[in-house]
This record gives C-alpha cells, sequence and structure tokens, in this order.
C-alpha cells in the first residue's frame, strides 16, 4: 500500500462536520456567542485557523479569571506596582468583563 492509499483511507475516516448552528466571522461576536451559548464547539471547523486561534483567546482569557490567576495578579501588583496595568482584577462589573474580554479578542 502506498502513502496516497492511505492517506485516502485516514480521508474516509474523518467524520463529517455537522453544522448546527452558524458561527460569526468576528472575534469579539464569536466569543461572546460560544458564552452566550449560541453554538458550541462541535459547531467549529477545526481546519478554520480564526475558530482555533479565537478559542485560544478565549480560554486563555478567562484562565485570567480563575482564582489562583487572580492571587497571582495582585501578588505582583503588590511587589511591582504598574506591572500589568490591563490586567483585569476581580470583582469587576459585569460590563468590566465583557469590555476586558472584547479587548482581548480584537488584539488578536
Amino acid at each position: 500500500m502506498n502513502l496516497g492509499s492511505r492517506v485516502g483511507k485516514l480521508e474516509l475516516e474523518i467524520p463529517v462536520r455537522r453544522v448546527t448552528a452558524a458561527v460569526p466571522d468576528a472575534p469579539v461576536a464569536f466569543a461572546r456567542g460560544l458564552l452566550a451559548g449560541e453554538f458550541g464547539v462541535e459547531d467549529l471547523d477545526r481546519t478554520n485557523p480564526n475558530h482555533t486561534g479565537w478559542l485560544a483567546q478565549l480560554c486563555a482569557f478567562l484562565q485570567t479569571l480563575e482564582p489562583e490567576h487572580q492571587a497571582w495578579l495582585r501578588l505582583v501588583h503588590e511587589r511591582h506596582p504598574g506591572s500589568y496595568p490591563d490586567a483585569l482584577l476581580l470583582p469587576a462589573t459585569d460590563e468590566q468583563v465583557w469590555a476586558a474580554l472584547d479587548d482581548v479578542m480584537r488584539r488578536g
């Protein structure tokens, strides 16, 4: 069996992508839509570099809201005032969290 036929067989085993919802083409709309449940991970096109990149950005932002990261940020701010000036420290209002997320998604 040659390489071409092996690749052909593997391509036949790839599951067909079943889209149940439209995925936005803008990063901010993508992040807000995913968090709102307008579409799910199963709707993403894994071959689209925007979808995978935006998902990674969104996950990274959400990790900054975890207690461990927030505690680390507070410690860094105490030791080095002025460091990470754009970092979001909780508690914050919903509007502040959405605005920070929008900024992160726009930056790319």
